[in-house]
């Protein structure tokens, strides 16, 4: 008996478990529970799949966004800082080609300038002064404004968008006011280069070329005076730059949305020609009066440190107290800088869009 219900027992142990049979039944009733269990499991798949797709499109533009300065953020601080360098080292590069360029096309015509600035003669006689000396000393002085003018007008460019930026930064004056201070700065800065002015003007003046027979002999003579004599004329110079990069700088933007509409390239380049030739022509004549004080200060070496003033005055007294004879030279410097920064705006802005 005990055999027997050990035998129903383990008889009856599976029968009371009935895995099996619990879960056919769990099968059979599968349609019914379709849209429960299995359809949320189907539902969760599809939310997980679109919470993939949303952080994927999320991440895409957020990567985009840090490689166009949008953000910054651990590893990816350094590509604002590395656009910011490339953005403004490409504008002292299209600043020295420009300046290149203008060089190379106006400089016979800036030479019979500077004679009639220090000597007061006319284009003529300036130009007659010039086949006199021939064709080997044509371009005798090229070296020291081509130093001179590239580096000056790589730093105009340059450090006037650096000097906006860090201005336009660090304070909340008004953008006209940040514009005008950095203009201001850059042709500060410029002023540095004045001894290649210098030497630029003693090249070129004729009673000179015995003396100097090229730029570096020119800066060992002028060494024996020291430091000081390098910067002769630096009153003017500064009187100069710092204003007519104010107007320049200001101007431009203006000036050009009042020409027609450029729709190509060459349009473009014309505007931009037109718009420097004639901002450079305007300021030329208006500061043509500090350069024919410069001319006279930087032709003297050594000798007495006359101030500006009195350097004006003794040439005002020279020329009849007339101020047709103190302007002697400026329609040619009118067409010359219409010219030379008619080249140098359109070389500038064609390049900084190529580039």
């Amino acid at each position: 008996m005990a055999a027997a219900t050990g035998a129903s027992q383990v008889v009856a142990r599976p029968a009371a478990r009935e895995p099996p049979a619990a879960r056919p039944r769990l099968r059979r009733g599968r349609p019914a529970g379709r849209g429960i269990r299995p359809g949320r499991r189907l539902t969760d798949g599809h939310a997980a799949g679109h919470a993939e797709k949303r952080t994927e499109v999320y991440s895409s533009k957020k990567n985009s966004m840090m490689g166009s300065g949008g953000f910054s953020s651990g590893s990816s601080e350094e590509d604002p800082s590395s656009d910011v360098t490339a953005t403004s080292s490409k504008h002292y590069l299209c600043g020295y080609c420009a300046a290149f360029t203008n060089i190379a096309v106006t400089f016979p015509i800036q030479k019979v300038l500077f004679r009639q600035q220090l000597y007061g003669l006319k284009t003529k006689d300036a130009i007659h002064q010039l086949q006199k000396d021939g064709i080997r000393n044509l371009y005798r002085g090229i070296l020291p404004p081509l130093m001179q003018k590239t580096t000056t007008l790589a730093l105009m460019f340059g450090l006037y968008e650096d000097f906006s930026s860090l201005l336009h930064s660090h304070t909340t004056a008004p953008e006209l006011l940040t514009r005008s201070m950095a203009a201001v700065l850059a042709g500060t800065t410029e002023a540095v280069l004045t001894p290649f002015e210098r030497v630029q003007t003693l090249l070129q003046d004729y009673k000179h070329h015995d003396k100097f027979t090229n730029t570096y002999q020119a800066f060992k003579v002028l060494r024996v005076y020291g430091m000081r004599e390098y910067y002769r004329g630096l009153v003017p110079i500064l009187l100069r730059n710092g204003p007519s990069n104010v107007l320049f700088f200001g101007l431009r933007g203006p000036i050009k949305q009042c020409l027609p509409e450029a729709t190509s390239y060459s349009t473009h380049l014309v505007n931009d020609f037109i718009c420097g030739g004639l901002l450079g022509a305007m300021l030329g004549f208006l500061f043509f009066p500090m350069n024919v004080v410069k001319a006279r200060m930087q032709a003297q070496i050594g000798g007495e440190f006359q101030s500006f003033s009195t350097v004006f005055v003794k040439i005002w007294l020279e020329r009849d107290r007339k101020l047709i004879n103190l302007f002697r030279g400026a329609h040619l410097n009118y067409h010359r800088s219409v010219l030379s920064w008619g080249i140098i705006n359109a070389t500038y802005e064609f390049l900084l869009k190529l580039l």
